[in-house]
């Protein structure tokens, strides 16, 4: 039996923007019409599904209670289906992902659900009054706030303000011009809420101007480059992709978008988390006996543009081929559901140009990195 790892379904919401179109709508709301959606879409039953892996970075208040779990009984899953809740902070559904892939490689499973949720406007961002003390006394807590590490990035490699606006500019363009070209429409399920039918990512800015972002104040450091325009947006969203194995997915008749090949995570300071990338692309090229240059794609997760022009040029990645439709900079970074969102605008965009191979990565608050590698 072929237990190679396939994604026959990859899907997201469209994201909100802070206080915006979710801001009334929970998490589990969020997940469940990705799910129902996989479901449908495949004629599959609950009972064809052997495990929901769901990430989630903030599992407190709303989103505690393994989340998953909840999700999987509000949806048409049902109860025979077990779920977990997992945390890899930005990774968070990338780990769902990787996990799910194994576990079918290996045998244990042959078809799962993968992916995950963040409402930032509902659980805020923090929780960190908890942290073990020694912490304190091992680094400097304040200096691990995500846009410190983006700051400290900027400053130790010299990635200029001109560079992080230019790139900012140019993700809301690409997100602008796919969505108006309709580039996003094959892998964004709608979302009813009480107040309208969310289809769009809310927070792109389709009129862009290069030079305005120019004179936007910096939020971090009043010395120091990173803005609003140049740097990820706190969003609401949700992603999922249905991973089966080859065999599953021939005995049920499924399309196979794409095969999930090797996977990375990696350690670095936590004062440049943004580098995360970096050693877990290199780590995975290693895994996989290739280059850089054997890939047609790349989605790195853009949660600040420092840290994308950083990792963009150690790792080699050719302009056109990265972030091609744009990225959390323009579209929103909901933390548990983007590890998950990255392979679904991959797949989607390498199935477009009938590309061979393509990557997802993303860095990790604390200093992480993970990478996985998709074929065609």
């Amino acid at each position: 039996m072929d237990t190679t790892p396939v994604v026959v379904r990859a899907y997201r919401t469209a994201h909100g923007k802070e206080d915006g179109v979710y801001a009334d709508v929970r998490s589990e709301d969020l997940s469940v019409p990705l799910i129902d959606e996989i479901l449908a879409g495949t004629g599959l039953a609950g009972d064809d599904v052997d495990d929901l892996m769901w990430g989630c970075a903030q599992q407190r208040e709303e989103q505690g209670n393994n989340l998953a779990r909840i999700i999987a009984l509000l949806s048409d899953l049902g109860e025979s289906v077990p779920a977990t809740t997992i945390n890899r902070w930005c990774a968070s559904s990338a780990q769902a992902v990787i996990s799910a892939s194994d576990a079918i490689r290996a045998g244990q499973r042959d078809a799962v659900i993968a992916g995950g949720v963040e409402n930032m406007s509902r659980v805020e961002l923090g929780g960190n009054s908890q942290i073990h003390p020694r912490m304190n006394e091992e680094y400097d807590l304040a200096a691990l706030q995500m846009g410190m590490t983006a700051e400290e990035v900027a400053e130790r490699y010299d990635v200029s303000r001109e560079a992080q606006d230019d790139y900012g500019y140019r993700s809301h363009r690409r997100a602008s011009e796919a969505t108006e070209s309709g580039r996003f429409d094959d892998e964004i399920v709608p979302v009813d809420t009480s107040e309208a039918v969310v289809e769009e990512d809310e927070g792109i800015r389709h009129d862009a101007d290069r030079e305005a972002m120019r004179d936007l104040p910096t939020v971090f450091k009043s010395d120091g480059t990173v803005t609003p325009g140049n740097a990820s947006q706190i969003s609401d969203g949700a992603s999922a992709l249905l991973i089966t194995s080859r065999a599953f997915a021939e005995d049920h008749g499924l399309e196979v978008m794409g095969e999930v090949g090797n996977n990375s995570v990696a350690g670095v300071e936590p004062e440049v988390m943004g580098v995360g990338p970096v050693p877990a692309v290199e780590d995975l090229l290693e895994r996989s006996g290739r280059t850089i240059e054997d890939y047609d794609l790349v989605e790195l997760n853009e949660a600040f543009a420092s840290q994308c022009l950083y990792c963009q040029e150690q790792l080699g990645i050719d302009d056109e081929e990265f972030n091609a439709n744009g990225g959390a900079i323009a579209l929103g970074h909901p933390l548990g559901a983007t590890g998950a969102r990255l392979p679904v605008t991959l797949l989607h965009e390498m199935e477009k140009r009938d590309a061979d191979r393509g990557i997802a990565t993303e860095c990790v608050g604390f200093g992480q990195g993970a990478a996985i590698e998709f074929s065609r």
